[in-house]
């Protein structure tokens, strides 16, 4: 059976220089007026086409930053940072809703390919950043609203820059509903009995992510994952298990202006 994800958020620690559009961590790098990065990797416990998360699945990445202020990438589609300075950041994105993919077996309709309108404002404190997001569907999808909140820290080692961080995430009653419930209508057929999600927390969870240049222009990142799913979500049928672990390795190329 498939085990429906909580709208990808494990895997943005894939790309370190994703979360550093978005949030304020300290730089490790010369600013530069434009960066472009391209490359993919292999991931386990997450599939961004709706693709079983057990089996080994192929993701694509690139990413785009015009100074730090306008920016698109495969997770947070496209971004800008409307207030920035050095310790805080907040903006708005139109994020991609990845599809939920179908369940074998069963004729029950699941999410597709969406999109929300998002805000989100970060701060550091230290070398800590607090932060999160709101995010509404409008793709027409009755997806409703999600919420995340993170904290995290990056520090550069002797093998490269490990990021950690921990998150909590959940939803209105039309998200949880629309991803983890059944309604009286969809039942019929579908081999699940109704089942009503409500609003509220739906998982948290920790994230390691490890970023090791190679030369100027490559790069190479791992991260591990392990999220618990909470409340109406946990208890849902369309889920196996109450936790779930996600790791992944990617590759890219970097391109970037002189300056």
């Amino acid at each position: 059976m498939l085990r429906p994800l909580l709208l990808s958020v494990a895997f943005a620690a894939v790309a370190g220089s994703a979360l550093a559009q978005s949030q304020p961590y300290e730089q490790v790098e010369a600013p530069k007026t434009w960066r472009v990065e391209v490359g993919g990797g292999i991931t386990h416990g997450f599939s961004a086409t709706g693709n079983t998360g057990d089996d080994i699945n192929y993701t694509a990445w690139g990413s785009a930053n015009y100074k730090d202020v306008v920016y698109a990438n495969g997770l947070d589609g496209l971004g800008w940072n409307a207030v920035k300075s050095d310790d805080f950041r907040a903006g708005a994105q139109l994020r991609p809703r990845f599809s939920a993919g179908d369940i074998e077996g069963s004729s029950l309709e699941r999410p597709g390919l969406g999109a929300d309108a998002a805000l989100y404002a970060y701060k550091r404190f230290g070398g800590i950043v607090v932060g999160g997001r709101i995010a509404q569907d409008v793709s027409g999808d009755d997806a409703g609203m999600q919420y995340f909140a993170s904290v995290g820290h990056q520090r550069v080692t002797p093998v490269g820059l490990l990021r950690v961080s921990g998150y909590v995430t959940g939803g209105d009653d039309k998200r949880l509903q629309r991803y983890y419930g059944i309604t009286a209508e969809q039942a019929p057929g579908s081999g699940y009995q109704p089942y009503e999600a409500s609003g509220g927390l739906s998982g948290a969870g920790a994230v390691a992510f490890l970023a090791i240049p190679v030369g100027k222009r490559f790069g190479l990142g791992g991260f591990v994952n392990y999220e618990q799913r909470l409340g109406d979500t946990k208890d849902s049928p369309l889920v196996d298990d109450e936790g779930i672990w996600r790791a992944g390795l990617i590759g890219v190329v970097r391109f970037s202006s002189a300056d």
